[in-house]
């Protein structure tokens, strides 16, 4: 039996393709989705809800490194290693590509470079994180909806 267009799995399974198709996400999303556990369900939503929190803790180093009047290219450096390992961790294509463009700027110790390209990761950092809000949301509402209809079934 196909899945309906209300069928909210299909939705989330279109969703997801649909940002791979706009280089958002890659396979190693497509990885931890296969990681996902029957005892866990919530598996998926709690790496995303870590890799959002970890992203924005290393964003805001990050920022405090380029706002000093010398600015700590090594604290950069190394910030900027953390967050994409995380970010390619979670399937994140495209702000990992912004990352690695920062860092040949931070190798460089080209400050306006960085500049430029640190807010071209903050925008992909936003944009990643709103799809994987939404899929966190998409799959909290399969979650619950499968738990209620478990709950209807006859014994």
């Amino acid at each position: 039996m196909a899945a309906s267009s209300t069928d909210p799995t299909q939705q989330l399974n279109d969703y997801i393709r649909t940002m791979h198709d706009q280089g958002i996400l890659d396979d190693n999303f497509d990885q931890l989705l296969a990681l996902r556990r029957e005892q866990n369900p919530r598996f998926i939503n709690e790496l995303i809800s870590m890799f959002t929190n970890d992203a924005e803790a290393y964003i805001a180093e990050i920022t405090n490194a380029l706002s000093l009047t010398e600015v700590d290219f090594s604290t950069i450096i190394s910030k900027l290693h953390q967050l994409k390992g995380s970010t390619s961790g979670i399937g994140g294509h495209r702000m990992y590509q912004a990352c690695c463009e920062l860092r040949v700027a931070a190798d460089d110790g080209d400050k306006g470079r960085c500049d430029e390209l640190f807010l071209r990761v903050k925008e992909e950092f936003n944009t990643l994180k709103q799809c994987l809000d939404s899929i966190s949301q998409m799959r909290s509402n399969i979650i619950s909806n499968g738990t209620r209809s478990r709950r209807r079934r006859p014994l």
